[in-house]
């Protein structure tokens, strides 16, 4: 197994890809996110419980996403098997990956100490069984979590570096960011008002689905001197105002299934201008809302967007 983890000190957020190649042939269902997610954690059970108690433990926060394992196919042929469950066949000769993202500091040298382990008690063995997913067994190959990684899904960074980063920004009367989508999305949407026609799963990525989303991701995951510097309610009613809207998109509705259900969602890219003027900073507010979106633009990249992040969904980047 090979590793390429920076020597730089640890950072708050990973996105980190695993290489994997399967130890037979065999198929498997081309969305896997939810078999993934339990193959993770008991691999992390088995090489560090303590590790596995902590995600355990801390789920209601998601202190990691999980990709669904990835195929080395076109996208147009994953998404119409993914659409259609059409299993896919597993190559012994082919290297197949996985995106992990961990979201506490702290976990960061757990994960690799628990690799390095596995990687020293395995040494001279013959492919050596990592994880099994589903009822396929694949072993390690390599670890990458260098930014310039040619896959564009990996790095590393921290919240206060982020803050660091947008404060540099100097904006324009409008300022875009283009997300893009990659892996099935959907909000969980329930009217708190009003419980009469139940909840739904909304299919579309508007600005205020996305954004006040990840204003919590980052208050439950930032240290407390960094937490507020996003605020709800700035954001909120910035949104309402229309200061940021929809530009621009590519958006396909889509649908995979998991072990018991369909679950529909969409993929795609989606464009948001972000409007000034801006107001002015203060101690209470040292960042501008514009600057706020920008800020969870880039969070969203570690901690995804929308429903069950952990299982698949939700994998998104800036392009």
């Amino acid at each position: 197994m090979s590793t390429a983890f920076s020597a730089n000190p640890p950072a708050t957020l990973y996105a980190l890809l695993l290489k994997l190649r399967p130890l037979q042939s065999g198929t498997l269902m081309p969305f896997n996110g939810e078999l993934v997610h339990g193959a993770f954690l008991y691999w992390l059970k088995k090489a560090a419980p303590d590790v596995a108690t902590w995600l355990h433990n801390g789920n209601k926060r998601r202190l990691f996403t999980c990709s669904s394992l990835q195929f080395p196919l076109a996208t147009q042929r994953m998404l119409e098997a993914e659409r259609n469950n059409l299993h896919l066949p597993l190559d012994p000769e082919k290297t197949y990956t996985l995106r992990i993202t961990l979201l506490l500091g702290e976990l960061f040298p757990l994960f690799h100490d628990a690799l390095q382990h596995f990687n020293t008690t395995q040494q001279g063995a013959k492919k050596p069984l990592f994880m099994q997913i589903g009822k396929q067994l694949f072993t390690l190959e390599a670890v990458i979590a260098d930014h310039d990684d040619a896959s564009g899904w990996t790095g590393f960074t921290s919240f206060a570096s982020l803050v660091e980063k947008v404060q540099t920004f100097k904006l324009g009367k409008v300022e875009s960011v283009a997300m893009e989508f990659a892996s099935l999305t959907t909000f969980n949407r329930a009217n708190q008002r009003s419980q009469i026609y139940g909840g739904h799963h909304a299919r579309l990525p508007l600005p205020q689905y996305v954004f006040p989303g990840l204003v919590r991701r980052w208050q439950e995951l930032a240290p407390s001197e960094l937490a507020q510097m996003v605020q709800m309610e700035r954001v909120e009613q910035y949104i309402e105002d229309e200061g940021i809207i929809i530009s621009d998109y590519d958006l396909k509705p889509h649908q995979v299934r998991f072990t018991t259900h369909k679950q529909p969602g969409f993929v795609g890219m989606c464009k948001y201008d972000m409007r000034g003027p801006d107001e002015e900073v203060t101690e209470e507010a040292p960042l501008t809302v514009r600057q706020q979106l920008w800020l969870l633009a880039q969070l969203a990249f570690y901690c995804g967007v929308g429903y069950k992040t952990a299982m698949g969904m939700g994998q998104v980047r800036l392009i």
